[in-house]
């Protein structure tokens, strides 16, 4: 089977699945939305002298459980550096969530309710309904980065700052939709499916959380994807490059994703 024959079908099923589904995105922008543009706008307004932000990094910097869910706080004394702070890790993980979900009641789900066989009974290539997951969940967290950024800027937060904190969103649910499509295809129905996935990113969210919290040596955050978005650095930084290594994760997994799919054919 050539790849041609093997999508056949892609555009017409991800139009039809977008129309279908498209309202189900809105939580996902709506909350990293939200965590973006709440930083932005109340952050000047509870700390507004310098004295006050430099105690708030001083309380910050004392408790490891705020580490633990944040990561850790390069520059509090801005708008963007808090943003950053706040909205990276948590606004990362939802995303993720969004993504991980579309992609398996894309793609398994499917399937044990019946719908992928009378999609099959059409005119539809093989790695179609996968690859339509995987779009979808991409369409999704780049609606999530794109919608976040243009709300956030027009709250006065720097655009460059604003801009990498988006694409941090994006690459990490484009990573977990690609796990997502892993987990479809060896679990035994989709509440398992969405179960390992959920899991696999909680525990490297945990986990990124802990090493920066007790200060592990630095080599640990290349062990972790997550990590990877946290060391782009917003703010205090904007290393764009690390951004690279989570496309080429979210890439490999699709790829053996599709391979297991044709193993399971």
């Amino acid at each position: 089977m050539t790849m041609s024959s093997a999508i056949t079908g892609t555009q017409p099923l991800l139009r039809a699945s977008l129309e279908h589904e498209k309202r189900s995105f809105a939580p996902w922008i709506v909350i990293a939305t939200a965590l973006s543009v709440s930083s932005v706008v109340v952050y000047p307004w509870l700390f507004p002298e310098v004295a006050e932000r430099q105690r708030f990094a001083a309380t910050v910097g004392a408790n490891p459980a705020l580490g633990l869910i944040f990561g850790p706080a390069h520059d509090l004394s801005t708008v963007d550096g808090f943003n950053a702070w706040r909205s990276l890790a948590l606004g990362g993980f939802f995303t993720a969530l969004g993504a991980i979900f579309i992609v398996v009641k894309a793609s398994r789900g499917q399937e044990d309710s019946g719908q992928a066989e009378l999609l099959a009974s059409g005119v539809l290539g093989r790695e179609a309904r996968l690859l339509t997951a995987l779009l979808m969940a991409g369409i999704c967290s780049t609606a999530v980065g794109v919608v976040s950024f243009g709300f956030t800027v027009l709250c006065r937060g720097g655009w460059e700052d604003s801009l990498l904190l988006s694409a941090g969103f994006i690459v990490t649910g484009w990573m977990f939709g690609a796990v997502a499509a892993i987990t479809a295809q060896v679990a035994s129905d989709a509440r398992t499916a969405t179960s390992i996935a959920v899991g696999v990113l909680g525990v490297l969210f945990v986990l990124r959380g802990f090493l920066y919290s007790v200060g592990a040596p630095g080599w640990t955050t290349w062990a972790n994807p997550l990590g990877w978005i946290t060391a782009t650095r917003p703010a205090t930084g904007n290393h764009w490059w690390p951004l690279a290594l989570g496309v080429a994760f979210a890439a490999v997994c699709a790829g053996i994703a599709f391979a297991l799919q044709v193993s399971r054919d």
